[in-house]
């Protein structure tokens, strides 16, 4: 494997070089933004570097999709005091003993964990990732609902939400038409949430990145590239 670059416009464009027995050139662009450029043998590098210089509006594209779905969450150690997001804001923790039923409520300008447990972070982050889940839920099911009236035309049937942690993504779709969307995206501001939900049910009627894709992205959501760049703003 070589690592190379080409220049574009103010932007270094780096990308992997990976030889192998095949007749022609092939991108690979990774969830964590590397490109990979799969190459014959014998294939001329100027050519190859040409290529890319090509292709790389279509390049830089695909790494702004993947760069919307990546979460980067701060290690936490859930005690009291500490700041969590949920829906876009900060919330300050606080944890009480209790000897009753253990449950998280949201109350006051804080997220209030009552548990038998108050000084054993990994549970209390149990307690509060299944508050999350539950919350992600609602949030997400009210937001495919909210959306559908938007592709009618298309006569697209609603699809089913999987909730699914994932390490690099905010969501995606699956091969049988269903939306997997990351638990942690109940951080994010509501129309976040609204705009990742939009984007998978637009793959839904137009599988890649295609022209034909952002012209409906931007039809049925013309503000999208706002919430994308809010999404990266308070997400990472």
């Amino acid at each position: 494997m070589e690592e190379r670059s080409v220049q574009y416009g103010n932007t270094t464009l780096w990308y992997q070089l990976v030889r192998s027995d095949r007749r022609t050139l092939g991108f690979v662009i990774h969830p964590d933004t590397r490109v990979e450029l799969r190459a014959p043998l014998g294939a001329d590098v100027k050519k190859v570097d040409e290529l890319v210089l090509r292709r790389a509006a279509w390049i830089q594209r695909q790494q702004d999709y993947f760069k919307t779905f990546l979460p980067v969450t701060p290690p936490r150690d859930y005690v009291s005091g500490e700041t969590h997001l949920y829906l876009g804001k900060q919330y300050r923790l606080k944890i009480h003993t209790t000897t009753e039923l253990e449950c998280v409520k949201l109350s006051g300008g804080r997220i209030h964990v009552h548990t038998h447990h108050p000084k054993d972070a990994r549970y209390v982050a149990g307690l509060l990732a299944g508050w999350y889940r539950e919350k992600a839920t609602a949030r997400f099911d009210h937001a495919v609902e909210q959306a559908m009236p938007l592709f009618a035309k298309h006569r697209l049937q609603r699809p089913s939400v999987i909730i699914r942690r994932m390490s690099n993504r905010w969501g995606s779709k699956t091969p049988k038409g269903r939306i997997m969307l990351n638990p942690e995206l109940i951080k994010a501001p509501s129309r976040c949430i609204d705009y990742v939900v939009v984007h998978e049910l637009c793959h839904l009627v137009h599988t890649d990145h295609s022209t034909k894709y952002y012209a409906l992205l931007d039809r049925v959501m013309p503000d999208w590239k706002r919430w994308k760049a809010r999404l990266e703003e308070v997400m990472n």
